[in-house]
């Protein structure tokens, strides 16, 4: 009987344990779950006037769930809710078209994060003819520079950074314009970056660099990179991007086209 009554309290505290410990996972789950919001303001490129009827958008980077707000009111205002913890990409939309969203942005759970954003129209959407040699707006890349001589035995290119900067092993898109009679048009990595016959580590904007290519290019023909997040953009034909102005939202990386460095050689 002892035995018995041993065995029993013994399966009963184990009861008792597995009860303690689903309660304690329920808790946890619970606090796993828990939802965040988006609050914040649309306005123009000017940054001071409000976007009325503007819809933001959002996409978590994990899930890949999205989610909408409903049309910003007269003050540009505007207010996602029941959003999961994690990061996401985001855009607007309103009368006019669609933007792309510069940033990454992080939301956390039972809090409600404040985003102002400003619309700003891309040039070549509005019809304005390109400048002579300016380099076109490509999808998922940022232009970088220029190739300014290249020697067709070595296959070495000096490259002018006018803006950003590139790292080794970096995809780069070597592109030339073809209305001058340049079919460049090739990818490779950033293998080997050399300033002043030393190999870095980077290159970056206002400097000459030579690089080693796998295909000829042409004198002039642009350099791009390619954008490193590989998350593309929300949009696949945006009329211009949502730029962040203020934020209490954990800003984690840009992502798309981000504003250019500015050369040391302009003023």
């Amino acid at each position: 009987m002892k035995t018995r009554t041993k065995g029993a309290v013994s399966i009963r505290i184990a009861g008792i344990g597995l009860m303690l410990l689903a309660v304690s996972f329920s808790g946890l789950w619970a606090k796993s779950v828990a939802k965040g919001n988006l609050t914040g303001y649309v306005y123009q490129s000017d940054g001071t006037t409000p976007a009325p009827s503007a819809v933001v958008v959002l996409k978590n980077l994990a899930s890949g769930a999205t989610y909408k707000s409903e049309p910003s009111n007269v003050s540009g205002f505007f207010k996602v809710e029941n959003l999961d913890k994690g990061l996401y990409m985001f855009g607007a939309v309103t009368e006019q078209g669609e933007f792309n969203g510069r940033d990454i942005i992080g939301i956390e759970g039972d809090a409600t994060a404040k985003l102002s954003i400003a619309l700003e129209v891309q040039a070549e959407t509005q019809n304005e003819p390109r400048k002579p040699n300016e380099p076109p707006a490509i999808r998922g890349e940022r232009f970088l520079g220029r190739v300014t001589k290249f020697n067709t035995e070595t296959m070495e290119a000096q490259v002018f950074v006018e803006q950003g900067e590139m790292r080794l092993g970096d995809n780069v898109h070597l592109f030339g314009d073809k209305e001058k009679g340049s079919e460049t048009d090739f990818y490779q990595k950033a293998r080997k970056i050399i300033q002043n016959g030393k190999e870095v580590d980077k290159a970056v904007a206002g400097q000459y660099y030579s690089l080693i290519l796998e295909n000829p290019v042409l004198e002039l023909d642009w350099l791009y990179i390619k954008d490193k997040s590989g998350l593309g953009a929300f949009f696949l034909t945006p009329i211009g991007m949502a730029t962040v102005l203020a934020s209490s939202t954990g800003i984690v990386i840009t992502v798309i086209n981000p504003p250019p460095e500015v050369s040391v050689y302009r003023h």
